[in-house]
C-alpha cells in the first residue's frame, strides 16, 4: 500500500469502488481533485480512473485490488461489493444462509429457562409432601402397632403367672387354657411351650379315651371323610390303648386335610405319640427307627430323661456295632456306656444284647493286648483286667484258662510255708441208743468258813542300841 494511502471506511450513503466508477470526493487522484481542506496531496502515481493498479496481474478481475494490498470492507449492514458474487467466499455464504461464520458458536435461546426451573421446584415440593405424608402414616400406624403389642406382652405375662400359679395347685386345666392363650398371642415367649409341653404329659393319663368304632382297613387307601373334630377324638382314643403309630398316623391324615386346626393340641399328641413310640421301636430292637422318632418329637417340645438315655443308648450301640472287629479298644468303650444304660437292649438285625457286645468286646481286647506287647510288660497284664470284667459277667472256660495264663505270667505263684495240722482230739465215746446218759458230775471245792477271830500278833518293837561311854 502507498504511505499516502489510508484505509478508511466509506461514508454512508456512498457506494463502493467498483470498476467504472469515480472515487469518492476526498480521496486523492480523485477527477474533481482533492476535497476542499483534505490533508492528503494528489499523488500522480495513482492510475487513471479504470486503469488497473500497478502490479496487477494481467486477466485480473477489475474492482478488486492486487494481491497484497488491503480491502476497505463494506459498512455494517451494507451488502458485499456487487459484482464479487462470484468470488468463492461470497458464494458459499450464499449457499448457507443464517450459518455463522467458522469460529463462532451459535447464540442460545432464550426465554424458556426460567419456566423449567419453576417445573423442577413445583415437582421436588410435591415430592417432599407426598413423601413426608407417607412416612408419618407409617410412623402413627408403628407407634399404634407397638402400643398393641406391648399391651399383649403385658396380658400375656400376667396370663403366664397365673398359669404357673394354677399348675402349683393342680388346677391342670385352667392352666392349659391360660398357656394356650399365651402361645397364641406369642409364640416366642419364653418358656410357654415347655410349660405347655409338660402339662400336656401330665394331662394326658387324665384324659379318658371314648371307645369309638373304626372302619376295617382296606387294601387300598380311601380317603378320610370324617371331620376334624373326629379324627381328633379318634387320635386320642388310639394314644389311649397305647396305639402309637395308628395314632400318628391320625394326626397325619388331620394335618393334610387341616393343617391350622387345633394346632397346639395336635402338636401335644404328637409329642406324646412320637416320644412313647421311638421308646418301644428301641425296646423292640429297631434302634434307627426309635431314634428318629424321639428326635422328631423333640421339635415339638424339650425330651425327659427316659427318652433321651434311651436315645442315647441306642447311639452307642449303633457306634460300638461300626467299630466291631475293626477296633476292639472303640467298640469296648461304646458298649460300656449301653451296657451301663441298658444292659438288655439288642439289635433286631444280629439279636445280640447289649451285655453280649460289652462281654465279647472285653475278653477280645484282652486277646489284642497279650497279642500285641510282650509277656510280663505293663500293657500286656492290663489283659487281666478285661477278662476279669468278661468272667465277671458270663463264665467262659476258654477265657478263662487264658486269664489264668496270664495271671501267672504276670505274678508268678510263690512257695508256702508247711503248716502242722492241729492235734486230733480222742474220741467221746457215744451211748447206744436206749442207755441212760450219764453227764459227769465234777466234785465242788470244799469252802472252810473259820469260826474264831484271827489272832494279830503284835508288831515286834525295836532293838534298844546301848552306846558305850565315851572315856
Amino acid at each position: 500500500m502507498n504511505e499516502n494511502q489510508t484505509n478508511q471506511p466509506l461514508s454512508q450513503g456512498t457506494a463502493p469502488n467498483q470498476p467504472g466508477q469515480g472515487l469518492p470526493q476526498g480521496y486523492p487522484n480523485h477527477p474533481q481533485g482533492p476535497r476542499p481542506g483534505s490533508p492528503y496531496p494528489a499523488n500522480p502515481n495513482y492510475p487513471p480512473q479504470g486503469a488497473p493498479p500497478p502490479g496487477a496481474r494481467a486477466g485480473a478481475q477489475p474492482g478488486f485490488p492486487p494481491r497484497g494490498t488491503a480491502q476497505p470492507y463494506p459498512p455494517h449492514g451494507q451488502p458485499p461489493v456487487p459484482g464479487a458474487g462470484n468470488h468463492p467466499m461470497y458464494a458459499q455464504a450464499a449457499k448457507q444462509p443464517g450459518k455463522p461464520p467458522a469460529g463462532r458458536k451459535p447464540p442460545k435461546p432464550k426465554g424458556d429457562g426460567f419456566g423449567r426451573w419453576v417445573f423442577l421446584g413445583i415437582l421436588v415440593f410435591i415430592l417432599l409432601v407426598s413423601g413426608g405424608a407417607v412416612l408419618g402414616y407409617k410412623t402413627a400406624i408403628s407407634a399404634r402397632e407397638a402400643q398393641a403389642n406391648a399391651q399383649k406382652i403385658q396380658a400375656a405375662s400376667q396370663q403366664y403367672q397365673l398359669a404357673l400359679i394354677d399348675i402349683e395347685n393342680e388346677k391342670y386345666e385352667n392352666a392349659n387354657t391360660r398357656l394356650k392363650w399365651v402361645i397364641d398371642v406369642d409364640p416366642n415367649y419364653p418358656g410357654a411351650t415347655q410349660k405347655y409341653t409338660e402339662l400336656q404329659v401330665k394331662l394326658f393319663p387324665r384324659e379318658t379315651p371314648t371307645p369309638m368304632m373304626t372302619a376295617t382297613p382296606e387294601p387300598t387307601p380311601t380317603v378320610d371323610l370324617r371331620g376334624e373334630a373326629d379324627m381328633l377324638q379318634t387320635a386320642r382314643s388310639q394314644m389311649g390303648s397305647k396305639d402309637w403309630a395308628a395314632a400318628i398316623g391320625t394326626l397325619n391324615a388331620l394335618r393334610d386335610k387341616n393343617l391350622e386346626y387345633e394346632s397346639l393340641a395336635v402338636d401335644s399328641l404328637y409329642y406324646i405319640a412320637l416320644r412313647h413310640l421311638g421308646i418301644k421301636e428301641i425296646g423292640d430292637g429297631y434302634l434307627e427307627p426309635g431314634i428318629y422318632k424321639i428326635t422328631l418329637s423333640e421339635a415339638f417340645g424339650p425330651i425327659d430323661a427316659e427318652a433321651n438315655n434311651s436315645r442315647l443308648a441306642a447311639r452307642n450301640y449303633l457306634a460300638g456295632a461300626g467299630f466291631w472287629e475293626v477296633n476292639w479298644e472303640k467298640a469296648l468303650r461304646y458298649y460300656s456306656d449301653a451296657y451301663s444304660s441298658n444292659p438288655f437292649m439288642y439289635d433286631r438285625s444280629s439279636g445280640k444284647t447289649a451285655q453280649d457286645r460289652y462281654v465279647q468286646a472285653s475278653y477280645e481286647y484282652g486277646h489284642h493286648l497279650i497279642a500285641q506287647y510282650e509277656p510280663g510288660t505293663e500293657d500286656y497284664c492290663k489283659a487281666r483286667e478285661y477278662y476279669n470284667q468278661s468272667l465277671a459277667i458270663s463264665l467262659n472256660d476258654a477265657v478263662a484258662a487264658t486269664a489264668t495264663a496270664v495271671q501267672d505270667i504276670c505274678e508268678p505263684p510263690t512257695a508256702t510255708p508247711e503248716i502242722a495240722p492241729p492235734p486230733a482230739e480222742a474220741p467221746t465215746a457215744m451211748p447206744l441208743p436206749g442207755e441212760p446218759t450219764v453227764i459227769p458230775i465234777e466234785p465242788t471245792p470244799e469252802i472252810i468258813v473259820p469260826t474264831e477271830p484271827p489272832i494279830i500278833e503284835p508288831p515286834a518293837e525295836p532293838p534298844v542300841v546301848i552306846e558305850p561311854p565315851v572315856p
